[in-house]
């Protein structure tokens, strides 16, 4: 079977794979409850991803890949390219506006388990604090630790902390971790593919997916905005630090001509002055000029 070099956490790709694939979707997902320890799911079914925008302050959520088990489970899959320092907020954001589905009529017991799983291709967590590539969150007491409801789990998967050591060690989870990786290399993903039927049958989609120009063109797309968002970035940051750098200079230039003025006025010699100044003899010379007394 042929590898692909592609970049797995492209939207285009991603989106393709999973929302025509329900027995993929199903083994991520249910690779990461196993990993938890929480109810599995037998089957999923995708829904609208759109949330309606609220009348009060027109905020519209966007979801990357929404679905419904049998049982009612509602799961939110995204992945994440761009580091965002509030994607645990927005996470919870989410979560919040899907677990809110009562209509008038229902009794609180209608509400459904609700499940985010987030995909990063960064850290959002400190390494210090959270050293485990999975992270997951619900509502708890803060004095004893007992959970308020099963109904809440936030996931949160951070890609750059997962490091393969050996294939046929790791668990599910591990490889559709794997999957995504950058890191991972060829003969790692085909010895992956061998382990998991549902990442083999991902990467036979792969290759369909990357027939169809349409298809094709749309990843390449997606690739590109994301480079020149990079790009963007970067130039805003070299632009940002050079501002900085030159303000600096600036600063420490007029305090240094402070120092100098203060020293010709006491009566310092230019000879004394140019062993304890940066400025060049002309800038002395000329506050010199303007400030002997």
């Amino acid at each position: 079977m042929r590898i692909l070099n592609l970049n797995r956490m492209n939207d285009a790709l991603f989106k393709n794979i999973f929302m025509q694939n329900s027995d993929i979707t199903l083994s991520l997902i249910n690779s990461v409850f196993e990993f938890q320890g929480t109810a599995l799911i037998t089957d999923i079914e995708f829904i609208d991803r759109n949330l309606d925008a609220e009348e009060d302050d027109g905020k519209e959520s966007r979801l990357d890949l929404l679905g419904r088990s049998p049982d009612g489970t509602v799961i939110n899959l995204e992945i994440q390219v761009a580091k965002q320092e509030y994607m645990g907020r927005r996470s919870f954001y989410y979560w919040s506006r899907l677990y809110n589905e009562l209509k008038s009529d229902e009794e609180y017991t209608e509400l459904k388990r609700t499940v985010t799983i987030n995909i990063l291709d960064f850290n959002l967590f400190e390494k210090k604090k959270y050293p485990s590539y999975h992270s997951c969150f619900g509502i708890y007491d803060l004095k004893t630790g007992n959970q308020l409801t099963t109904d809440c789990e936030l996931h949160f998967l951070e890609l750059p902390k997962w490091h393969l050591k050996r294939v046929k060690e790791t668990n599910r989870l591990e490889r559709w971790l794997s999957y995504f990786s950058k890191k991972t290399t060829v003969a790692e993903l085909e010895e992956i593919a061998m382990l998991e039927p549902a990442i083999q049958k991902a990467f036979r989609t792969e290759t369909i997916f990357t027939q169809d120009e349409i298809n094709r063109r749309r990843y390449e797309l997606r690739e590109k905005n994301q480079r020149d968002r990079i790009a963007q970035i970067n130039y805003a940051v070299k632009q940002a630090v050079t501002q900085a750098v030159t303000e600096e200079r600036e600063k420490y230039a007029q305090e240094e001509e402070k120092r100098v003025v203060s020293w010709i006025k006491k009566g310092k010699s230019f000879e004394d002055i140019m062993d304890f100044t940066s400025l060049t003899s002309e800038r002395v010379q000329q506050l010199f000029a303007e400030n002997r007394p």
